[in-house]
């Protein structure tokens, strides 16, 4: 299932103001060769999207993606105080010779303050990389999630041009995680209110979406989803790419004076 075939829920609002089916791109495959010049948003739910952003709101000074996995170590050869990002072996750990993995869990763990950060992702990196080498000298890209969706749907409002929201998928599958991000982020963009209802439903459905006993896999990954993907709106931090690394252009690093809309218990 893919594209406008792809529905995570009937959508209350009237279709003539819901622009999602003209700004999503499904998967990343499914980006242009030659994209059209505006604002794309990469949107990878669980975990490259929440990671990149907690790492930011750790304090990071940048988060530098790779083009490929194993390219972080030439990163950190050329600037020693970085952080790395990498696979997780078994027990859920990092690689060997990596600082942390794909997780905004396991990012807590580590002190990033001031420092610059390399990583990518099988998905979400690999959507970033692919619209860096793109999308032309006026056209913007930044990162999105549940986590920040009203923050950054917000800002896009006061950009000129269109906005492309990447739905990063798994692997070429469609991911339904990332088009609830992208739907709530799209609504944002077009000021449509989203129900608390609303975002209840979604919740419930980024907690199934890698299956249903996902989040027992492990203690971490219970956190990625129930303390970050299904906390939404929960950030202000808006990454966005400036030459090979994402920065945050956003305010504060918590949503609280906004309205932190919490997961349901």
């Amino acid at each position: 299932m893919t594209g406008s075939e792809l529905r995570v829920m009937d959508d209350p609002a009237d279709a003539s103001e819901n622009r999602l089916d003209e700004r999503l791109i499904p998967r990343c495959e499914e980006i242009p060769a030659t994209p059209e010049t505006g604002t794309y948003v990469v949107v990878d739910a669980l975990h490259f999207s929440n990671t990149v952003i907690e790492l930011l709101a750790n304090g990071a000074a940048h988060v530098h993606i790779t083009d490929e996995r194993g390219e972080e170590f030439d990163y950190r050869a050329a600037n020693p105080a970085a952080k790395i990002g990498g696979e997780n072996a078994e027990a859920f750990e990092p690689a060997e010779g990596y600082d942390f993995f794909n997780s905004p869990a396991y990012v807590q763990r580590i002190d990033v303050e001031g420092r610059p950060v390399s990583m990518t992702s099988a998905n979400g990196g690999r959507a970033l990389a692919t619209l860096r080498g793109r999308v032309d000298g006026d056209s913007t890209v930044y990162v999105g999630s549940t986590m920040n969706a009203r923050a950054l749907g917000t800002h896009l409002r006061t950009r000129d041009g269109p906005v492309f929201l990447v739905a990063a998928g798994s692997r070429g599958e469609v991911a339904v995680e990332d088009h609830i991000g992208a739907t709530l982020i799209s609504r944002y963009v077009d000021g449509l209110p989203v129900s608390e209802t609303e975002l209840s439903l979604y919740r419930r459905q980024v907690e199934t979406a890698k299956g249903v006993d996902y989040v027992e896999t492990h203690e971490l990954r219970r956190r990625d989803v129930t303390e970050f993907a299904m906390n939404v709106n929960s950030r202000t931090v808006l990454p966005r790419l400036v030459e090979d690394a994402l920065v945050d252009v956003g305010g504060p690093t918590d949503a609280t004076a906004a309205g932190t809309e919490q997961p349901a218990d």
